[in-house]
């Protein structure tokens, strides 16, 4: 990891510069705040910290808004799902990443029309997640990445999802010999809604392979998104 790092002296401990910045940001959140009054009644006392409470909550909001470059667009909001969606891809140190907001009739729109949107130079890079469940599978979870019940398949809108070729694909990744699974033990559909939810933590429609609920749901992208010119996908 080649991110620069800064050290406190004071406690020995090293943290990203990305982290230092908002410490740094919070810390001055902190120091902002007004003092506790010194004497007064319990109900005033409660009465300042509630408000400073507020102070430190809108201030902080603030930040995020700034951050997720909402504007002053009140119909633009973080949500749960978008934060840990983020935070998987700095994390993941994919620093060419951007986040861009989109309209709300974004997915009625052609596909050519979203390409305008996005600014991308194909309809070809943007694809999708869809989760896929092996009905056949004796594994009720996806502790084993060569038999899981689940997948989350990584695809162009411009491709279909073909579960002959996600089954051998699959079966694969055993050797061949008696541990390969046999054709029978596939049957790939589309999950359904609810396990989609319990298992991505996204809606339907909205699912990213960053930030997983569930981390153990093995992904597989499809190779033709690696042909793509210039080397940028969007997920979404």
């Amino acid at each position: 990891d080649d991110r620069p790092t800064v050290r406190n002296h004071q406690n020995g401990t090293t943290m990203d510069v990305d982290e230092a910045c908002v410490a740094i940001k919070y810390y001055g959140i902190a120091a902002s705040l007004p003092p506790p009054s010194a004497g007064g009644s319990a109900a005033a006392a409660s009465n300042d910290e509630a408000a400073s409470l507020a102070l430190l909550e809108k201030r902080v909001t603030d930040l995020e808004r700034k951050l997720w470059q909402c504007g002053d667009d009140p119909s633009r909001s973080v949500d749960a799902s978008m934060r840990r969606a983020r935070s998987a891809v700095e994390k993941a140190c994919c620093y060419s990443s951007v986040w861009k907001w989109v309209p709300s009739d974004y997915y009625s729109r052609t596909l050519e029309q979203r390409r305008v949107i996005l600014g991308a130079v194909s309809t070809y890079q943007l694809c999708k997640s869809m989760l896929m469940e092996n009905k056949a599978c004796d594994s009720k979870d996806c502790s084993d990445r060569t038999n899981s019940r689940f997948y989350l398949v990584v695809l162009q809108y411009e491709a279909a999802i073909s579960t002959k070729k996600l089954e051998s694909e699959v079966r694969a990744l055993r050797p061949p010999g008696t541990t390969r699974l046999d054709p029978s033990k596939f049957d790939f559909r589309v999950a359904e809604p609810e396990d989609n939810d319990r298992l991505t933590g996204y809606a339907s429609g909205a699912v990213t392979p960053f930030g997983l609920s569930d981390a153990t749901v093995p992904i597989v992208m499809s190779k033709d998104i690696t042909s793509v010119e210039p080397k940028f996908m969007w997920m979404g």
